[in-house]
């Protein structure tokens, strides 16, 4: 099969191992598998000093030369405050010349399977540009359960299938479009077994105990309760430590209201850290969109703590892997439904357990009581203590965290999801 993986618009693809963004990690590694048996070529924008077109291995990769990514975060930022219409990012003109250029493109390089992100609004131009593809739309959110229905079923109807991270998002869209149900896959996402490992060598003599949170440092994913969590913990244990990896940002607030639109109090929750009148959203969200929120996050620790938590933004791929290696529990206390939670596959992979809101995609991954805990969404309480009773027995968190690693080798590789991936490919191109 010839088949083409279009990537999201504001992740560049590099020709090695290491990708940025996890939905460019996700196209990569699959596509890395596809590619023994199958043609693959990437779409993504063209980075300064990029080539137009080049090849890794086998995978053809052909960039996008113009990109205007500053116009789009303007414009996200505008639609998060004002919030007429569908999200932004599911509007006709989110990165439309991105999309159009690799429609315009498909029309000379003809394919059998057409793989593109969640901006549904651009279906109808692919099927145009490739009438003969098959066209897989790959959710790695859910708003196929929170969209306008009439948009949604219209849109629609330019998709052959739709893949789906977890069986969370699967579930709802077959729930809202029962008459597509048999076209609608959970194929999940997956974790490197092999690069993301746990270190036999290890010692636990004298080291501090680590807690660890990877993703992007933003409001939605509820760092500011783990932060207050590991105070109150950390006064009373002078042995334990917080790393945050990922850098601050936040989703704009159309696409949080949009996929919190059903859970008023998780919403209302988040609203303070973009600002209710006009100046406080210029202060928090457009001018300090970086440090209103890290400056938060360090007013919560107290004195005795705060040379405890380390912010170490982003890292490259083996320190990632380092620091997963030497913690002891990864937490990710979501206040939006995670879909899936690539970095809860990589610390089970680690031999890390995990501490995580019991929402979303999470539960698919963690084995409550066996390889972490599940605790439930915006409760400080909960947290606190769930953080508390497992950091106060060493021998459990290493018992949770070898099941980890066990069941990240049955059930969470990326060969896992390729498989999963191409079979739906092969029925399409079959029928």
């Amino acid at each position: 099969m010839k088949i083409a993986i279009v990537n999201q618009p504001q992740d560049p693809i590099v020709g090695s191992e290491e990708q940025r963004g996890s939905v460019a990690i996700v196209n990569w590694e699959l596509a890395k598998r596809l590619a023994e048996r199958h043609e693959v070529t990437v779409y993504a924008p063209r980075a300064p000093g990029q080539a137009s077109s080049e090849r890794w291995k086998t995978i053809e990769m052909r960039r996008v030369r113009y990109v205007a990514k500053n116009f789009h975060k303007g414009m996200q930022l505008l639609a998060g405050r004002f919030r007429v219409g569908p999200p932004y990012i599911n509007s006709p003109l989110y990165y439309r010349e991105y999309f159009m250029q690799v429609a315009r493109d498909l029309r000379t390089h003809p394919v059998d399977v057409l793989h593109f992100p969640q901006q549904l609004q651009f279906a109808g131009h692919f099927r145009r540009a490739a009438p003969l593809a098959k066209i897989v739309l790959h959710m790695h959110q859910d708003e196929l359960a929170q969209l306008n229905y009439d948009l949604l079923r219209r849109q629609l109807a330019n998709v052959d299938s739709v893949v789906a991270v977890s069986d969370f998002v699967t579930d709802r869209a077959r729930a809202r479009f029962p008459e597509r149900a048999a076209s609608i896959h959970t194929i999940g996402n997956g974790v490197d077994v092999r690069r993301f490992a746990p270190d036999a060598a290890r010692s636990e003599s004298g080291q501090p105990t680590r807690v660890l949170f990877v993703g992007r440092i933003s409001p939605d994913k509820g760092v500011h309760l783990l932060v207050e969590a590991f105070d109150r913990v950390a006064r009373e244990r002078p042995d334990i430590e917080l790393t945050l990896v990922g850098k601050v940002g936040m989703l704009p607030f159309d696409l949080v209201s949009l996929l919190l639109s059903d859970d008023a109090a998780a919403l209302d929750s988040l609203r303070p850290f973009y600002g209710r009148s006009m100046l406080a959203w210029l202060t928090k969200e457009v001018l300090g969109q970086r440090r209103s929120y890290s400056d938060h996050l360090e007013a919560r620790l107290s004195p005795q703590t705060a040379g405890r938590v380390h912010f170490r933004g982003s890292v490259s791929l083996e320190e990632l892997t380092r620091l997963y290696r030497q913690a002891d529990l990864l937490v990710l206390p979501s206040i939006w439904r995670e879909s899936y939670g690539l970095p809860v596959a990589e610390s089970m992979a680690s031999g890390v357990p995990v501490l995580a809101s019991d929402c979303g995609g999470v539960p698919e991954l963690v084995a409550e009581g066996v390889t972490g805990r599940l605790v439930p969404r915006l409760d400080l309480g909960a947290l606190t203590q769930a953080l508390r009773d497992l950091l106060s027995d060493p021998a459990r968190l290493r018992e949770m965290g070898r099941e980890s690693r066990l069941r990240a080798e049955r059930l969470l590789t990326w060969d896992r999801s390729a498989e999963r991936l191409e079979r739906v490919y092969l029925d399409l191109v079959a029928h």
